[in-house]
């Protein structure tokens, strides 16, 4: 495989808002990570998470996991593997979140739904976040060739993730996603709670709904990291895994 480039998400149903920021007070006050610290994937030299052992940052982990999943929230992933198709990384980027916006809009159709996205702020300070915005709007505004306009209801909007707990549980689920992809252990031990945690198609299927593996030949990757025999391709049915 080539280099990876993913973007991801969390579903959040409004009752699970303040439940799962609760939730994960518990588990820092549990674990004592410092107050204000934030959870992140890749933790900043001199953290409490940097220095921690493995084994508190797994149990980490697994309870954000848990957490979430305890609370009905669903996840959806895209991950492209520029060495199979190797476009311009910033193609790259524009493309996945497209396919990242159609998982949500269906998941909101599916339960007649609507919602508004979050993202964490882009790095490179204001000017690059007022463009990355605007970007973006033509998503919001005219919707993708398979997901409608009307079930996010805003423009994407923007919140530093260090004080948004849902936005560090996203971190948390792109990352360990891709990692597993990529076949890191640290991505591939959590694939239990990120196969519980990802939306699922009308097969009851994550593969390509809260995974998206791109291009298409990647499929194969669902048994792999999520022991999925079968997969699913278009309104034709499912068919196993070679």
């Amino acid at each position: 495989m080539g280099e990876l480039v993913s973007v991801g998400g969390v579903i959040v149903p409004e009752p699970a808002v303040a439940g799962f920021a609760s939730a994960l007070d518990g588990i820092r006050t549990e674990l004592e990570i410092p107050e204000g610290e934030e959870i992140k994937w890749k933790p900043p030299k001199n953290t409490f998470q940097a220095s921690a052992g493995g084994q508190l940052i797994t149990e980490l982990r697994q309870r954000m996991l848990q957490a979430a999943i305890d609370q009905g929230i669903r996840s959806a992933v895209v991950v492209w593997d520029r060495g199979h198709l190797p476009w311009e990384k910033a193609d790259v980027e524009a493309e996945i979140l497209k396919y990242l916006y159609e998982r949500v809009t269906l998941h909101l159709r599916e339960r007649n739904d609507v919602g508004i996205i979050i993202a964490d702020q882009p790095g490179g300070g204001r000017k690059d976040e007022v463009k990355w915005l605007a970007d973006t709007l033509g998503l919001t505004r005219d919707g993708t060739r398979f997901a409608t306009p009307d079930r996010v209801v805003s423009p994407i909007l923007t919140a530093p993730s260090h004080h948004v707990p849902h936005l560090q549980l996203a971190d948390l689920v792109t990352a360990a996603t891709t990692a597993a992809v990529a076949g890191q252990f640290a991505g591939m031990k959590l694939a239990k709670w990120l196969k519980e945690l990802a939306r699922t198609n009308a097969h009851g299927l994550v593969g390509q709904a809260g995974v998206v593996l791109w291009p298409p030949d990647l499929v194969d990757l669902h048994y792999w990291i999520l022991e999925e025999t079968h997969y699913a391709k278009g309104s034709s049915g499912t068919y196993p895994h070679p």
